[in-house]
Order: C-alpha cells, then sequence, then structure tokens
C-alpha cells in the first residue's frame, strides 16, 4: 500500500486504497479522540457487518470483547491534549472470518519495559496457563479506576486463541507509539493472518499525511449508515461550530445514500452496496471522499449530470433542483442527481469526481466534497 503525498488524495488514489481493502468485508480505521458515543458506534457497526456476513455466534462474542477491550484501553489512557499527530489510532479488518483488530497510542518510555514482558510472559503461556495466571494476577494485583493491571492483555490473548502482537516506535525523548494487534480466527491457534505490523503502520502513516480521520471500506446498508453519521461527526469535533457540522453531516449524508441506493452490487447475493468513504481534516476544512461500482451503462449519464451541475451558477443549481425533484416524482425514477445538487449548494464548491474501468460491466467512480470553514 502506498502513502498519497499531498493533503488531497486523488479519485487514483482512493480506488487504489478500495482495491488494498477489497479482499476484506469490512476494514475500518479511526484516528483522533476516542469517547463513550464514538465507541459505541464503532461496536454497533463492527456487529452490523457481523451479522450480514452471518458470523458465527462465538465469533462475534470473541471479537466484540476484544474491540470493547481494545477501546476502553484508549479511552483510558489516551491524553486529550496531544497533538493530531500523536492522537490514538484504531483498525479492524476482516478478512474470511480472521479478523485483525489493531490499536495505537502514545506511552511513556517508562512504561514500555513493563508492558513488554506482560506481553511476552503472556505470549509463553498455552491456554491453561493462561486461565491460571488470570487468577493469580486477579487475586494478587485486583483492579483500578485504569482498570486491570494486565487483567485484559490476559483476557485478550485467552477470546483470541493467537499470540499478540505488539510493536513500540520513538515518538520523542519521552514517548512512543505502542502498536498492539490481536488476531482472531474461526477457530482458535489458527494464525493465518499477518504477524506484522507493516500495514497498519502504513495505514497509520497514510492517515497522518492525509490528515485522515475516518477510513470504512465494506458493505452500506441504511441500519450502519447512522453509526457512520456519529464517527463522522466526531471527526471534525475540534471545529465547535454547529452549523458547520451540520453541513457536513448533511453532505456526509447525501454521500451515504449515493452508496447505498446508486452503487452497483457486482453479486446478486449481497446485501448492501460495497464501497468506501474517508473523512480527512486540515486547516482548511473538512474533506469527504467517496467510491463505488456503477454500470457502465449509467457512466455517461452519472459525467453529465455532475458536469451540468459544477456548471451551474446558484440561481441556477435552484431552478435545476426543483426540475429533478419533480422527475424524481416519476414512477420507477431514482436520479442521483438530487444529491449533487445538493452538495454542490452546501458546500459552496464543485464536486470533483473520476471514473475508472473495472471491466466489461462496471466503473468506480469516486465522488470528492470539500467544506471549508
Amino acid at each position: 500500500m502506498e502513502s498519497a503525498k499531498s493533503d488531497i488524495i486523488t479519485g487514483t488514489e482512493l480506488y487504489n486504497l478500495f482495491k488494498d481493502f477489497n479482499t476484506c468485508s469490512l476494514s475500518y480505521v479511526y484516528k483522533g479522540i476516542f469517547n463513550a458515543t464514538l465507541t459505541d458506534k464503532i461496536l454497533s457497526l463492527a456487529e452490523t457487518n457481523m451479522n450480514i456476513t452471518e458470523e458465527t455466534s462465538k465469533t462475534q462474542k470473541r471479537v466484540y470483547f476484544v474491540m470493547v477491550e481494545s477501546l476502553q484501553n484508549i479511552t483510558r489512557h489516551q491524553d486529550l491534549n496531544q497533538s493530531e499527530e500523536n492522537h490514538a489510532f484504531f483498525v479492524v479488518q476482516n478478512k474470511s472470518g480472521e479478523y485483525n483488530l489493531t490499536s495505537a497510542n502514545i506511552v511513556d518510555d517508562e512504561k514500555i519495559e513493563h508492558l513488554r514482558s506482560s506481553i511476552e510472559k503472556i505470549n509463553s503461556l498455552n491456554p491453561d496457563e493462561l486461565k491460571e495466571y488470570y487468577k493469580y494476577v486477579l487475586e494478587n494485583t485486583g483492579l483500578s479506576d485504569k482498570g486491570g493491571a494486565g487483567l485484559g492483555l490476559i483476557e485478550m490473548a485467552r477470546k483470541s486463541g493467537n499470540k499478540l502482537v505488539y510493536s513500540f516506535d520513538k515518538v520523542d525523548k519521552d514517548s512512543s507509539f505502542f502498536y498492539f494487534k490481536t488476531k482472531i480466527t474461526a477457530h482458535t491457534g489458527e494464525e493465518n493472518l499477518s504477524d506484522d505490523l507493516r500495514n497498519e503502520k502504513l495505514l497509520h502513516e497514510l492517515s497522518k499525511q492525509n490528515h485522515i480521520n475516518m477510513i470504512y471500506q465494506g458493505i452500506f446498508t441504511q441500519e450502519n449508515l447512522k453509526s457512520l453519521l456519529t464517527m463522522t461527526e466526531g471527526s471534525i469535533s475540534k471545529n465547535d461550530d454547529i452549523s458547520y457540522k451540520r453541513k457536513v453531516i448533511s453532505i456526509m449524508v447525501e454521500l451515504l445514500q449515493n452508496i447505498c441506493n446508486h452503487s452497483a452490487k457486482l453479486s446478486e447475493v449481497s446485501i448492501g452496496s460495497p464501497g468506501i468513504i474517508v473523512v480527512a481534516t486540515n486547516e482548511k476544512g473538512c474533506f469527504i471522499y467517496s467510491g463505488n461500482y456503477i454500470n457502465n451503462t449509467s457512466v455517461e449519464v452519472i459525467s453529465n449530470k455532475i458536469k451540468k451541475v459544477n456548471q451551474s451558477s446558484l440561481e441556477e443549481l435552484e431552478n435545476l433542483y426543483s426540475e429533478t425533484i419533480l422527475k424524481d416524482q416519476l414512477p420507477g425514477q431514482k436520479g442521483a442527481g438530487l444529491g449533487f445538487i445538493d452538495i454542490k449548494m452546501k458546500s459552496g464548491n464543485d464536486l470533483k469526481y473520476s471514473i475508472e474501468l473495472y471491466n466489461s460491466d462496471y466503473s468506480f467512480i469516486t465522488l470528492t466534497a470539500f467544506i471549508p470553514y
């Protein structure tokens, strides 16, 4: 996976990112400040995805437990005053029922040796030994307001059935990024996922270089839109302007609905629509990127709609909006033109797009909306 080299992600770069993720039925990346509301929505999104893919109840419980522990660990130990560069980072990916859950947050270097020795100790034990070790730690150290003294790590190893993967990357003279990955496979002991953190570190670097707060690749349904909207609101939390947040959320709704209602599925049996959404913020404003498949027969029609919207003045857009509403009320019609008009009017900027040929039947369209502060 190659990192984009500018603050603006091009359509080709977004398509390449989608293709990098496309072997997974779910890829979710978040960088920023974590709170209870955001954590609940991340868990809800994962739960919805596991239901769509008909994951077994046993696997769902294991994934859910490890995600809760990982996210609680971030919220307990994150420094709310840290710079954007050092914000906590969380990744969840599912490839054929193999879940890869990774967290990253800043730790003081003085804590590294204790963390390393704890994880190495846990990794050296078999399942029966882990069970006894959990009892020993519970009886001898108990709980504190920061959680169990290593109990969470032990339980994550027990629930996942695999070794814990970790790394410490130096940030400055006093602190490091603590990367921590837990792998959950259909059967405990199956270690088919990567044992290193190269992909996660590339994703982290990509998100820092392009000021990315959130990436979601997977199936889009009406059920998971609410969770995605809450996460979007969290990703722009540094801007306290309520009207600005509403504008961003409104544009996000249009892009999400566009994927849900107009994305080509490529499979008659798939539930929902496949696609990708990315939210990035910098000192100029918020960028929302979306991508999904479309039928090649629709390429010219969609291109012409976007071009017409981009070339129209505000007054012309208002007239075009009224015309499109009347057209969309006709039986059997479900035009995407209204969403394009709405995005242009609310953002005050042209809607950028690119279309990449996928095969003889489908193409991949990327849309970029910029909402300035």
